[in-house]
């Protein structure tokens, strides 16, 4: 026997005697009945092989042996640890603590994962977070699925019974115009018919990325597209429409929105807007954290995002 089958309550029991030099008091302490308190240090005592006190009797306080006095310290560690152990588990299970693996893509990892992050920080400042930006919506998910990510928004929705899917809002198409296109005398109240692309040179993204609905939306209206220059860096877009490359159709939320020189206007017809969701594994799955932030997310959108109500 030794120090290894003392259990939590017997060294509670030791260390508050020890505080109070007095079995009664420390009893008081601990809410425990006296003879309690007696028998965990006996125990305690038994599985040490020595005693840690000395029982004067009478009116005198009873105190430590010196094998007591060199117990004491380690097991106000040892209860110091468990009770932050304990601390540190509550805060996780609740949420306000914990790391949250986020997965993302670069508009929404500019202009929407900041707010959202932020919000959460707010209130559980604890929660720490690492960040993955995919290539595609169903890369993410299944990055999700296979527990590498706790969260991650993604474009458009899934009916995947494994995953709970929170949809934040919608995001505009836009066209964006650089400063000396002949397509900015074809603008009419904010907006450009979508013939007037006919036979255009686009600036775009790769496949695998929003540009695949921008090309349907540009055949279903028999246009076929043209690009001379495609990147998924929203901002190197952005650059060539500014220097008058050619324009490009891009979502709002991957437009710097702030630039002079760029001229942005909707198309008639206009392609849908593209939907912006959450997504966490369902019920128990998902880490309380991640739902946390999910909240934190939903509060965010409502102010960059359509409503998507």
């Amino acid at each position: 026997m030794g120090m290894a089958e003392a259990s939590f309550r017997q060294l509670a029991a030791f260390v508050a005697v020890a505080r109070e030099e007095s079995f009664s008091a420390a009893a008081d302490e601990l809410r425990y009945g006296q003879a309690t308190v007696s028998q965990q240090v006996a125990a305690l005592e038994k599985h040490i092989g020595a005693r840690l006190f000395e029982r004067p009797g009478g009116p005198k306080s009873i105190s430590l042996t010196p094998l007591g006095r060199v117990l004491l310290p380690q097991a106000q560690h040892i209860l110091e640890h468990v009770t932050n152990v304990e601390l540190d588990i509550r805060d996780v299970a609740s949420g306000a603590a914990g790391r949250i693996k986020i997965g993302t893509f670069q508009s929404v990892a500019v202009h929407l994962l900041p707010a959202a992050v932020h919000a959460l920080r707010m209130k559980s400042p604890q929660v720490t977070f690492s960040l993955f930006e995919g290539p595609s919506s169903e890369g993410l998910i299944d990055l999700l699925l296979d527990d590498e990510l706790d969260a991650t928004f993604i474009e458009g929705t899934s009916s995947d019974p494994r995953l709970d899917v929170t949809k934040l809002g919608t995001d505009p198409y836009l066209l964006l115009i650089g400063p000396d296109s002949e397509l900015l005398e074809l603008v009419h109240e904010d907006s450009l018919p979508i013939t007037a692309l006919d036979g255009v040179d686009l600036i775009g993204q790769p496949a695998l990325t929003y540009q695949d609905d921008v090309d349907a939306f540009l055949r279903s209206n028999g246009i076929t597209p043209r690009y001379l220059f495609r990147t998924v860096d929203n901002g190197a877009v952005q650059a060539m429409v500014r220097s008058g490359v050619g324009p490009a159709i891009m979502p709002r939320l991957a437009i710097d929105m702030q630039d002079a020189d760029i001229t942005t206007v909707s198309l008639s017809p206009n392609i849908d807007p593209r939907v912006i969701s959450l997504v966490v594994r369902h019920d128990d799955a998902a880490i309380p954290a991640a739902t946390a932030f999910a909240a934190a997310a939903r509060e965010a959108a409502r102010a960059v995002l359509t409503s998507g109500r």
